[in-house]
């Protein structure tokens, strides 16, 4: 139980920001958490499963178009729309992993065939009439709980950040279970896993799907939240985003896809607002703070602070003895 109590202390932070925060901080702390949660979703097999994909984007904006047009043509409540474009995307993550295993792909290519995914999803969205062109789907505004539209945006950071908790349960408890140690195993070294018995297949199909329905769910949000769903949704942008905030909190760890997007969308949001009067100049200061980081801190902030942690445990053990 004690594993759990840091994402206790995550969600009543939370609660206790959305009760003194105004619209504002609000709206750039709900795409924080939605920022985040997509950041966990990839994570599963991105960091821990060791598959590295662009697809992502193509998942969320599978769950948000899935879900927006069974609401404005058949009148389908997105809560239940959300569950088969997860199911879509749960599938196409099943195709990719079977096709990636079973053609015993190098990392690079199979990488470089998920980016080619992203570009050919955004053709297909800005060129289909059905899908909105280049415009998107809008949806009817309205605040009925019913269809998951709000007025209050209070409600949304209520709704993304306890997403994120349980995505974090999740991730909490398999990274500790011997299913988690499979996928470890499986990404550190597919020869030895093979060798232990591991069904490299069934595990990266299994992980996969569950990756690409979660992060299906973030597209429906997005749609619901700002009543459109359009084709930068699936964009490779997007995809370098989620794998960057990752790789800067700490990939493969559990509350670095947390840490990274809720510091970097906050700065980037400042860094905006600080020199509104200087084109390009807070996207420059951005990009050099990253690569600072990323050469400083190689493995991400959580794998630093863990090891610096464990140095000065270490050293406090080592003073007791002598004493």
């Amino acid at each position: 139980m004690k594993k759990y109590i840091p994402i206790m202390v995550f969600f009543v932070c939370g609660a206790i920001f959305s009760m003194v925060a105004d619209n504002y901080w609000l709206d750039i702390m709900v795409f924080a958490l939605w920022y985040a949660y997509l950041c966990v979703t990839w994570n599963i097999i991105g960091g821990v499963g060791g598959q590295f994909t662009f697809a992502h984007p193509v998942y969320v904006a599978i769950g948000g178009y899935t879900s927006s047009l069974l609401f404005n043509h058949l009148g389908v409540s997105p809560w239940l729309g959300m569950f088969l474009g997860m199911a879509l995307a749960a599938l196409l993550a099943m195709l990719l992993g079977w096709i990636n295993y079973r053609r015993r792909l190098p990392h690079l290519t199979f990488a470089l065939i998920t980016l080619a995914i992203t570009f050919v999803a955004i053709i297909v969205l800005r060129s289909s009439h059905f899908l909105g062109g280049s415009e998107g789907i809008f949806l009817q505004r309205g605040n009925d709980p019913l269809t998951f539209r709000f007025f209050n945006k209070q409600v949304y950071f209520w709704i993304i950040l306890g997403a994120t908790c349980l995505v974090l349960v999740f991730v909490t408890w398999f990274s500790r279970s011997m299913t988690g140690f499979k996928l470890i195993a499986l990404r550190d070294n597919e020869d030895a896993a093979a060798m232990l018995g591991i069904d490299q297949l069934k595990m990266a199909m299994m992980f996969s799907a569950i990756s690409a329905a979660l992060g299906a769910f973030g597209g429906t949000f997005y749609a619901q939240y700002l009543f459109v769903i359009d084709p930068t949704v699936a964009s490779s942008h997007l995809a370098v985003e989620i794998i960057l905030f990752t790789a800067i909190g700490g990939m493969g760890t559990v509350w670095g896809p947390v840490l990274g997007p809720l510091a970097m969308v906050v700065l980037i949001r400042y860094l905006n607002a600080e020199f509104v009067n200087i084109s390009g100049l807070g996207q420059v200061v951005y990009g050099v703070i990253i690569i600072v980081v990323l050469v400083v801190l190689k493995d991400g902030v959580v794998s630093w602070g863990g090891r610096k942690l464990a140095q000065q445990t270490s050293k406090l053990k080592i003073r007791e003895q002598r004493q």
